[in-house]
């Protein structure tokens, strides 16, 4: 029963449906022109779906603006397109005096920036055009659109005036050249100069119009001819290319040789000397030629003179051969000469290359060997120097190189502020419990400035003794080029430190021998040892090293086997291993 009921309700629907393709059919496809009508109609519904959903965001096709074709673009695309264009565009201004443009500022030069976005905006595809057949094909050659949105910048076309015209209204002439493009040699036009009214200029660039294709701007003025005219520069390049084509001739010895036409043209160069046109050649491109090509042909390697001196006196000297090497300024003034006509051929240069000096220097064990031996160790290495040194025993020899030069002390100076503290100890107004800095008492204090060249409480003992008082103090013991006064830092020199050092290993700077003990102890344990120290290993050493920025020093008091002396190297640009190495020759030649 089902199943019969099922096979009814089937036949019914397939019934209904063949009813309704029969009732299209008569209706709309029973004849060729029912079809075409059918067809007619579902084309235009089509194509107004298609406008009706045809992008916001995009130009209609076809349309232009300014005979800018924007059509199908999107719009922020065709404001782009539209700006790019209104920048490449020119404003020509000529004087009434001649027929020549004299200058053609764009735009943005003048100070006018435009605005194509408002304008572009109004190219809108309404929803009553779109539901117009074919209205997407003809639509966007309806002008749609407005005025661009101009503005103007009166500093800017201020400071284009008076690049180019002066307050004056005087525009300079250019001179036509020559210059080299796509391989070729061209004619760089030149452009007439004169003497305008600048209220009558002026006011025309504040309200220039604005077009893609400006029109031209013609006030009354007078003209001033370049030098070198436009006919100048054709015949000059006539004569160039003629002079080239026909070879440019190097000699080289007996030998000639053509320089590369295309060297040639790559390295040209105009310039208008004394009202006319000179050539020249491109210094860096023609030299690297020149020194490619010839430089190991000509060159001869130069002899060594050899030099033996002994404390600076020189002994004996045995001079080298010169060599000789290609002289390119020399040889590159010839090619320009000839390309100028006043030659048929350049002769390569060359120039003498004087030998190579060697010196073998010796030094005598003397105070004069000595110094002799800083100097020429501060000379050839990098930096500046300060040295003195001075022998606490023995031959008592004194040696020095640039000692009374002033350095910055950095953390030597910590040496003068330890010493003034041991004389406040001594005289009993401070004492070795006061607190200093950080919960450090006055001993722990003086041990940690020079151990460690502790900052805070080198510091806090300065601050407390007073700038003024470790001035004098210093100066009292000698050093008189110390001084902690002045508003570039805290100064001193080697001499000065040599002298402080040495007093203190003599028992002439504290009365008590146990303040000397206890900074001469702390300077035998000071940590940083790359400097003396490294150049005399196995060797005592007290001593302070500053170090800040470029500056390196150390004074040291040195306990060599053979007497003991104060060394003090003080340098601005060096390195702890220079130092460390001109101890070391310092304590071969005492020791020599």
């Amino acid at each position: 029963m089902i199943k019969q009921s099922y096979k009814n309700a089937y036949g019914a629907h397939k019934e209904k449906g063949a009813r309704f393709a029969r009732k299209v059919h008569h209706k709309a496809l029973s004849t060729p022109k029912k079809i075409a009508i059918t067809v007619g109609v579902l084309m235009v519904v089509g194509v107004v779906a298609f406008q009706f959903f045809y992008p916001t965001d995009k130009v209609v096709p076809f349309a232009k603006v300014n005979t800018i074709a924007v059509g199908g673009m999107e719009k922020k695309a065709a404001v782009k397109v539209l700006d790019a264009a209104y920048v490449k565009a020119a404003v020509p201004i000529y004087f009434s005096s001649d027929s020549d443009v004299k200058v053609k500022p764009s735009y943005k030069e003048l100070g006018v920036k435009i605005d194509n976005t408002e304008r572009i905006a109004a190219h809108d595809y309404p929803w009553y055009m779109r539901i117009i057949p074919t209205s997407l094909l003809w639509y966007g050659l309806i002008d749609q659109s407005g005025e661009e949105k101009v503005s103007r910048d009166a500093k800017q076309l201020d400071a284009y005036f008076a690049d180019h015209f002066g307050a004056d209204c005087t525009l300079s002439p250019v001179n036509a050249g020559l210059e080299v493009r796509d391989g070729a040699l061209r004619v760089v036009n030149a452009i007439s100069g004169g003497v305008c009214d600048y209220d009558e200029l002026h006011p025309a660039l504040e309200k220039v119009a604005v077009s893609l294709s400006p029109k031209k701007i013609v006030v009354n003025g007078t003209t001033e001819l370049p030098a070198v005219s436009d006919e100048i520069a054709e015949k000059e390049k006539t004569r160039i290319e003629g002079l080239i084509n026909g070879g440019v001739a190097v000699q080289v010895g007996d030998k000639k040789e053509a320089v590369p036409k295309d060297a040639l043209y790559e390295w040209l160069q105009y310039a208008v000397e004394e009202g006319a046109l000179q050539v020249g050649l491109d210094a860096e491109k023609s030299t690297a030629w020149l020194n490619e090509k010839y430089g190991k042909q000509l060159a001869i390697a130069p002899g060594v003179t050899t030099v033996t001196t002994r404390d600076f006196t020189e002994l004996s000297r045995s001079v080298g051969v010169s060599g000789q090497a290609l002289d390119t300024d020399t040889t590159r003034a010839g090619l320009i000469e000839q390309l100028r006509g006043k030659g048929d051929v350049t002769v390569v240069a060359v120039k003498p290359v004087a030998p190579t000096v060697k010196y073998n220097r010796s030094y005598s064990p003397t105070d004069a060997g000595l110094s002799a031996l800083m100097k020429n160790f501060a000379e050839s290495h990098s930096g500046t120097y300060g040295v003195s040194m001075v022998e606490l025993s023995g031959q008592k020899r004194r040696a020095e190189y640039n000692a009374g030069a002033q350095f910055t002390t950095a953390s030597t100076y910590k040496l003068f502020v330890v010493y003034s503290a041991l004389l406040r100890v001594e005289n009993g107004s401070w004492k070795y419990s006061d607190q200093i800095s950080g919960g450090r008492d006055l001993a722990q204090c003086i041990d940690d400035t020079i151990v460690k060249s502790d900052n805070p409480c080198a510091e806090a003992m300065l601050r407390k003794a007073g700038f003024s008082a470790v001035t004098n103090e210093a100066k009292a013991l000698g050093a008189t080029s110390t001084s902690f006064m002045g508003s570039n830092g805290i100064k001193s020199t080697a001499r000065d430190e040599a002298v402080f050092m040495g007093a203190l290993y003599s028992g002439q700077l504290l009365s008590q021998q146990a303040s000397r003990d206890r900074l001469i102890n702390a300077l035998k344990r000071n940590v940083y040892r790359k400097g003396v120290p490294a150049g005399v290993p196995g060797v005592a050493v007290a001593n302070k090293v500053g170090f800040l920025d470029g500056l390196l020093h150390d004074a040291a008091i040195v306990y060599s086997p053979s007497g003991a002396y104060v060394l003090v190297i003080l340098t601005d640009g060096s390195s702890w291993a220079n130092i460390a190495e001109l101890t070391k020759q310092i304590e071969a030649l005492r020791n020599g």
